[in-house]
């Protein structure tokens, strides 16, 4: 199981709607609105690593208001 957190930038005026869209996506476990840098963090499960640009680059960039994503793996510290 692989984790990951999006890193989103929306249009200015749709930040929730943002949130709440990207949320209705399978592989979001959460979206939240934030303050900062970016609009929306969220996080996504996957089963294989090799999903995530699909997941991302079609599902997450797509879904609008969203204009922008960084995107960050997370790993155990074991």
């Amino acid at each position: 199981m692989t984790d990951a957190f999006v890193h989103i930038s929306a249009e200015s005026t749709s930040v929730l709607h943002a949130a709440r869209e990207v949320a209705e996506i399978e592989e979001v476990t959460s979206a939240h609105v934030v303050t900062g840098e970016y609009d929306v963090i969220a996080q996504i499960e996957l089963n294989d690593l090799d999903d995530l640009p699909h997941v991302v680059a079609e599902k997450i960039q797509n879904a609008p208001p969203v204009e922008g994503t960084v995107t960050s793996v997370a790993y155990e510290a074991e």
